[in-house]
């Protein structure tokens, strides 16, 4: 990761950790609040401008980060409210994040009518490890997006055309805060690994689907059913597989879904709250917090 950053965006990267799912985690259960209004005190004191409450200064951090400082937290919040807020919607979608497949840790997975990976690679990355992380990501899913910033677009172009990644999609973040397709995705299921489609799942999920698929579950000790059951996976085809996986993990939604879709969520809260899955108890918290004066 390059440190090449301006004197302010240096500044900003300092006070944004504030933005994370840790630290509204805390502020639910009252903890660490005075680290919090020393960074918010900071940040006002930096810009030499008054804000009133907490709200205040998250939004004015937020829009600062998308100006200034790009981190991998403001590209997932943007395709939150982008994509699975703005073009899909909390009752027919599903999002993994940091999603484990294979050796490799997908940073946002969106199950829709269809399952897609999302891989950001901010300007400050390098595509280093991307054909690895493309590689196991093709072994689970149908279709993988690479996300980047218009000015090293043409970066991630070139290596996805260098190493024949034609089905692989390019999404560029433009200097308009706006999320546009260069290169459109499509469907391969010629990678797709039982093993790895397998792993995805949670033990109740995977024992779920062998009794759907097969009528039953192995009578076996705990320490052999994983085992078993992967045994009996591959008798089924792939892209069967493939939709059984997808089918369980599309149960894996959130609580509250209308206080998330919700406006009184600020924009700047959506990818956290669907992470951290709050209540409605926790988000009444989170709001009373935002209100309080600086």
């Amino acid at each position: 990761m390059t440190t090449n950053l301006s004197k302010y965006a240096s500044f900003i990267k300092t006070i944004s950790p504030v933005l994370s799912n840790t630290v509204f985690k805390k502020i639910i259960k009252d903890e660490e609040l005075e680290i919090i209004k020393r960074r918010a005190l900071k940040y006002q004191s930096y810009n030499d401008t008054k804000l009133n409450t907490y709200q205040d200064f998250f939004e004015d951090l937020y829009h600062s980060m998308l100006k200034n400082y790009r981190n991998e937290f403001v590209y997932k919040n943007e395709i939150t409210n982008k994509i699975l807020l703005g073009k899909h919607n909390l009752n027919t979608a599903t999002v993994l994040n940091e999603f484990r497949i294979g050796k490799s840790i997908a940073d946002l997975v969106i199950l829709n009518g269809t399952s897609i990976v999302y891989e950001i690679k901010t300007e400050y990355d390098s595509p280093e490890r991307l054909l690895s992380q493309i590689q196991e990501y093709r072994k689970s899913f149908l279709h993988v997006v690479i996300v980047t910033h218009y000015s090293v677009a043409s970066k991630y172009e070139s290596f996805l055309i260098k190493h024949d990644l034609n089905n692989i999609g390019l999404l560029v973040f433009s200097n308009r805060n706006t999320l546009t397709v260069r290169i459109k995705p499509t469907k391969d299921s010629n990678f797709l690994d039982i093993n790895y489609m397998f792993k995805c799942l949670r033990k109740q999920e995977y024992s779920h689907l062998i009794k759907k698929y097969y009528g039953y579950v192995p009578k076996v000790p705990n320490t052999r059913l994983f085992k078993e059951c992967l045994n009996l996976s591959h008798s089924i085809s792939k892209i069967e597989f493939h939709e059984l996986m997808f089918s369980y993990l599309k149960k894996r939604t959130i609580k509250e879904k209308k206080i998330v879709s919700s406006q009184k969520t600020p924009t700047f809260l959506k990818h956290i709250s669907i992470c951290s899955d709050f209540n409605k108890e926790d988000f009444d918290k989170i709001y009373s917090f935002l209100n309080k004066k600086l």
